[in-house]
């Protein structure tokens, strides 16, 4: 069988799943700004803990992914059953683990993050004393998730993410904000509502059964290979923020209006760049189809189509940013300075943005071949030579303009490096897992 449009069919319901994410974000923001500055701040302060949750998360699901779609075109239905199992059990032990002990580590982790600002570690505190709950599902809805996009079902996912979206978008401003006859929660009532939407998104699968069935399997070495090839994936999520803290460094030392504009636009960004994580999961799922099957002479033409779906998608993303680069600066802020930085990081965002969805495709690919090592070799040295030193570097000189540079030498260097050792050592990076 032509592997032709494979990628397409999986990306483009992961894609939609997506779109809730955005909605929730969007509403979130403008949610907490009504209830006054220290919400935005204390909710913005809070959600850093969910990135490492997100982190964490990557090495179920990246781990998952690879062996159940590689076990699925070898037809190994046994392997798929067990990995699923053993992923769910260690998953939902350690988000237990997680939330059981959160009343030991939360606070400090709280006050920390806030640098000592004793209002905006309350708010933060408050919010997250309900969504700290929701950890369970999340992990859960993630291995889920994994296992029906693995087997070439993206659908089920999307619905799961449709109900999120949809629940935490009328409960988030209603419980807050005192609407549709509910109590006026504030900020913890959009912990609660967020606590609500994931159970809710997870219910789904009440009536959408997972396509193998869930038995009682102790950790066996599957789970350690399913942590093992998950694992780079994890830690390139945190030698990323560490290179991003540099490279955020760099702009706050280019003055506070600098650091304004960034915000504004890196959050205007982040809701129109999903597409090109669609493009990763679903070229790593077939790209582990065709290794698990041994039908590796069609990983070009997979490959080539994640390339031209990434480039394609993430085209017409560089154009809606860059269309709206000009008016959105002035939608956030009144201060024309400030608006006229949004415009300008907007615009070199948009030119970044081929080369993200580009590198983003052979991530995938290099995934789901076994070779999770090589996303997370490529992605550090760009990370922190062609973004967070050369920021640095440029920063004295340039200013934040120079800063802002560096995304594009980051993505056309990912991008490079990655064809480069796509084309030269395709064959020594196959890693049957299965």
């Amino acid at each position: 069988m032509s592997p032709r449009g494979e990628v397409s069919r999986i990306a483009l319901p992961i894609l939609a799943g997506m779109i809730p994410d955005s909605i929730i974000s969007l509403v979130g923001m403008i949610t907490a700004s009504r209830i006054g500055t220290e919400a935005l701040a204390g909710t913005g302060l809070a959600s850093y803990l969910f990135m490492l949750i997100n982190a964490v998360t990557s090495i179920f699901m990246i781990g998952l992914l690879v062996i159940t779609s590689q076990a699925y075109g070898s037809n190994n239905l046994r392997l798929i059953e067990r990995a699923f199992s053993e992923a769910v059990i260690t998953s939902t032990l350690f988000s237990i683990l997680v939330v059981t002990t959160s009343p030991f580590w939360l606070p400090t982790y709280i006050i920390l993050l806030s640098g000592g600002q004793e209002m905006v570690s309350d708010v933060a505190m408050s919010y997250l004393s309900l969504r700290i709950f929701s950890i369970p599902a999340i992990l859960l809805n993630s291995v889920i998730s994994t296992l029906f996009r693995a087997v070439e079902d993206p659908w089920p996912p999307t619905y799961s993410s449709i109900v999120i979206g949809v629940v935490s978008s009328v409960l988030t401003p209603s419980l807050a904000l005192g609407y549709l006859g509910l109590p006026e929660m504030r900020v913890s009532g959009m912990g609660l509502a967020s606590l609500i939407s994931q159970y809710a998104g997870l219910s789904v699968y009440l009536f959408l059964r997972p396509p193998t069935k869930l038995r009682f399997y102790a950790p066996s070495s599957v789970t350690i290979k399913i942590l093992t090839i998950g694992l780079p994936a994890f830690a390139e999520r945190f030698i990323g923020s560490t290179g991003h803290n540099i490279y955020i460094n760099a702009v706050a030392r280019s003055g506070i209006n600098a650091l304004a504009a960034h915000n504004i636009g890196l959050s205007i960004e982040n809701l129109i760049i999903g597409p090109v994580f669609a493009v990763n999961i679903a070229a790593s799922t077939k790209a582990g189809h065709h290794v698990g099957a041994n039908n590796v002479k069609d990983l070009d033409e997979v490959t080539k189509e994640a390339l031209r779906i990434g480039i394609m998608w993430m085209s017409v993303a560089a154009i809606i940013i860059i269309g709206l680069s000009r008016f959105v600066g002035g939608f956030f802020t009144n201060d024309e300075e400030i608006a006229r930085l949004v415009m300008i990081y907007l615009i070199m965002a948009a030119i970044s943005e081929i080369g993200l969805g580009a590198s983003q495709a052979l991530y995938g690919v290099f995934r789901g071949m076994g070779s999770t090592w090589v996303p997370l070799i490529i992605s550090c040295t760009t990370i922190l030579l062609l973004r967070a030193t050369l920021a640095q570097v440029l920063q004295p000189i340039y200013g934040v303009y120079g800063v802002w540079f560096t995304q594009i030498t980051d993505m056309y260097g990912r991008l490079l490096i990655s064809y480069l050792i796509y084309v030269r050592l395709k064959s020594r990076l196959l890693i049957k897992v299965v």
